[in-house]
């Protein structure tokens, strides 16, 4: 595996950290690698891991196209901010094959566990995902329950057959480790209302909940610190997978219009 290349490093507050970039190998058909964005605080080695995928209108395929994983303000866009510190933030780039419409992270769901599992070996792995990406970490989990151990989405895309939505939806990774919020989004479709209503249906009511919000929305307040929920006593996406998250200006609940 080669080594990784710095593009930043430089202190926030006093604190350190890095953002580099690594190669992530899949063997996926027509796909050899994945350019990741990688955010950790420097020299600390015990630190958590979170795995950040991107939705559908964030895939590159190249270098150049790598700073699109940071928009709707996601983990690694707040890991730069300093507002992760202590948590290392991966996040790798999907190249849109065989189209912009129809890539599909769960053509690198093998690659990417296996480069987690191996670099990564006896940290504390958790994972978010967005939209197409949040379909992605369920695809992940669905295939190796034991990866992560805990994981958010933020309205994730249904599944593209039954076969997989029985997959998704038996996965031992389901329940108490998982945390859910859909918004607008969940009704837009028949297929998006269906998916939505089963998976609900799988995790603790504490876990879930829905708010009245665009889908970008969704992401940008879900990545920045709101719990998304008007129940004041629902984590936030943060505090479920158990990561400091520090900055005065994440939205409180009398900044964001709820549903029930």
């Amino acid at each position: 595996m080669p080594d990784p290349v710095r593009i930043v490093r430089h202190g926030i507050d006093g604190k350190e950290m890095r953002a580099d970039t690594v190669t992530i190998p899949v063997a996926s058909a027509g796909v050899s690698q994945l350019s990741a964005l990688v955010v950790e605080p420097d020299l600390d080695q015990d630190s958590p891991v979170l795995l950040f995928l991107h939705g559908k209108g964030e895939a590159g395929s190249s270098l150049g196209a790598l700073p699109l994983v940071c928009f709707h303000q996601t983990p690694p866009f707040q890991a730069i901010l300093g507002h992760l510190p202590g948590t290392l933030v991966i996040a790798p780039q999907a190249p849109p094959i065989p189209s912009s419409d129809d890539w599909n992270w769960r053509d690198y769901a093998r690659g990417l566990a296996e480069f987690l599992a191996n670099r990564y070996a006896k940290r504390r792995l958790v994972a978010t995902g967005f939209s197409r990406g949040g379909l992605g970490v369920l695809q992940l989990i669905s295939t190796y329950p034991d990866l992560v151990q805990a994981w958010g989405v933020v309205d994730p895309q249904p599944p593209r057959d039954r076969e997989e939505m029985a997959a998704i939806l038996s996965s031992l990774a389901l329940g108490a480790r998982g945390w859910l919020r859909y918004g607008e989004y969940r009704d837009s479709s028949d297929a998006r209302k269906t998916f939505s209503s089963m998976l609900c249906d799988h995790l603790p009511e504490k876990n879930r909940d829905t708010a009245e919000l665009a889908h970008v929305q969704m992401a940008v307040q879900a990545y920045c610190g709101s719990p998304l929920s008007a129940d004041r006593n629902k984590k936030n996406l943060y505090d479920f997978l158990e990561l400091r998250f520090e900055t005065a200006n994440a939205p409180s609940l009398d900044t964001v219009h709820l549903g029930s």
